[in-house]
């Protein structure tokens, strides 16, 4: 599902914000979900599934086991002109699409999603 600008609610000044911000998170959606699609091959053999829900913007990877079901989650939500990336296992990061920071803004957003699955599921 592409990112639309009604996949946000803003305070203060809309009109200001909105575009950037719009175009900011199509950008990060792009970012996460071909970073969740990567971990699902590598460590799900391709077994998961990637979802985008709106409102709050999340990305869901969820795959089932004999043990059940199981999901990492990542939301954002606009702050100050960037993204803020969050995740249960402690991420909140900003995201402003900067080239010098994307590896490093990489890493720290796979760490996240290892973690999730590395708490959920001890061996897989």
């Amino acid at each position: 599902m592409p990112v639309s600008e009604s996949d946000f609610l803003l305070q203060g000044r809309v009109e200001n914000y909105r575009a950037p911000l719009t175009e900011l998170l199509a950008d990060l959606d792009a970012f996460i979900q071909e970073l969740l699609e990567t971990i699902n091959q590598e460590k799900l053999e391709g077994k998961g599934a990637v979802r985008y829900t709106p409102r709050p913007p999340t990305w869901t990877l969820a795959w089932r086991t004999p043990e059940g079901p199981f999901e990492c989650n990542l939301h954002a939500y606009a702050h100050g002109g960037a993204w803020i990336v969050h995740g249960r296992m402690g991420l909140n990061r900003p995201y402003r699409a900067n080239p010098e920071l994307r590896e490093t803004d990489a890493r720290w957003i796979r760490q996240e999603v290892l973690d999730q699955i590395a708490t959920d599921v001890p061996i897989i």
